[in-house]
């Protein structure tokens, strides 16, 4: 059994991730390669797919989702905004969907959503958007609230989630820089290729990206129970590799392994001190039930502080070195980076290169500083 020391793990998962040598030149081509991308926070999905491109923007991810409908905007795993493409939503949801849905009961309940109120407020929304309408959430607010159905609160945001999770509904593209809803079916097209086995084909996305991983580590990034989760881990266990993390076993696929070599002596071997400027939660921390490889103990309150917030990072090879925010001037956007411990003249050089990239993603001037302390 191939045995690799976290370092060298690192090294691998920043590949598998896109985050290491290889660049990818298309949007889907970006969110498919790493599985799927949060989009709970459109700041950071559009830096997770720029750290993991060459010659991408901002407005390239806009058309692809708004225009090309390349990819595809839902709530998905763990019951989360996600931006996968536009070919694997319709099946991704039909694994999804349903399990995700059920842990929202609780909160329908407590929101007073009878299932009159929730069979009323499907049909005026399926009504509300025939046709090709995309229309924003207010919209779609002042629709339940004609037809004298309870609107005010979260009682119609829980409702418009719980109408993407039965796949009637997913995003549609930004309409003066809000989130449009549209019927699925009308937006992506009635009919989709399926893979026979949706399990095992998600599980199989996820080890491609996140390798070497383990099994309770795509249980915790596909949200899903741990039957459905088991059996796509056993459809595709005789295409993986088990290695050894110092001890722990981990799973990667073949073809990953078999790269391995190359990827830690001639792709990164002489690119010691890596540094990468990654969006608020991006999936390279997202990806596991446990980040030690990347986190410390010490460092997870400050990149996790709670609420489910994962801070916007600068890693070096992979290991967290600081936390940052943005506001923003009249100059453009201004970046604080925090840092655990002292940045080395290397490492703010890296910081300087990425921060370069990030304005010519966004298309505006982006500066940063260290905070003092």
């Amino acid at each position: 059994m191939d045995s690799f020391t976290v370092a060298e793990a690192r090294r691998l998962r920043l590949e598998a991730q896109g985050l290491g040598g290889r660049r990818w030149r298309d949007v889907a081509e970006t969110v498919r390669g790493c599985g799927a991308v949060q989009a709970q926070d459109r700041m950071g999905e559009w830096l997770a797919i720029r750290a993991r491109s060459e010659g991408l923007t901002a407005a390239a991810v806009e058309r692809a989702q708004g225009e090309e409908r390349s990819v595809a905007r839902s709530w998905l795993m763990r019951g989360t905004l996600h931006l996968v493409g536009g070919a694997d939503l319709r099946w991704m949801v039909g694994l999804l969907g349903a399990a995700m849905d059920r842990k929202a009961l609780g909160r329908r309940r407590n929101l007073g959503i009878t299932a009159e109120v929730y069979a009323g407020a499907m049909a005026v929304m399926g009504a509300a958007l025939s046709g090709g309408r995309v229309l924003k959430l207010a919209e779609l607010v002042e629709r339940v609230r004609e037809a004298g159905l309870p609107w005010e609160g979260q009682v119609v945001p829980h409702l418009l989630r719980a109408a993407s999770m039965s796949g009637m509904v997913c995003s549609g593209p930004r309409r003066g820089g809000a989130n449009t809803y549209a019927l699925l079916d009308e937006w992506l097209g009635a009919e989709g290729d399926a893979p026979r086995d949706a399990a095992g084909e998600l599980a199989r996305r996820y080890f491609a990206a996140y390798g070497p991983a383990s099994a309770a580590d795509f249980r915790w990034w596909s949200g899903l129970p741990a039957r459905e989760s088991r059996a796509g881990f056993e459809a595709i266990q005789g295409e993986l590799a088990e290695v050894e993390v110092e001890g722990r076993a981990a799973w990667m696929t073949g073809e990953a392994l078999e790269r391995s070599g190359e990827v830690l002596g001639e792709v990164l071997g002489g690119a010691a001190g890596r540094v990468r400027v990654l969006g608020a939660f991006d999936p390279y921390l997202l990806g596991y039930s446990k980040r030690e490889l990347g986190v410390s103990a010490e460092a997870l309150r400050r990149v996790h502080p709670g609420g489910g917030v994962i801070s916007p990072t600068v890693l070096v090879d992979g290991v967290l070195v600081a936390t940052w925010g943005r506001r923003r001037t009249a100059r453009g956007m201004r970046v604080t980076v925090e840092p655990l411990a002292g940045l080395s003249d290397g490492v703010c050089a890296g910081i300087d290169e990425e921060v370069g990239e990030i304005g010519r993603f966004l298309g505006e001037e982006v500066s940063w500083r260290v905070e003092a302390g």
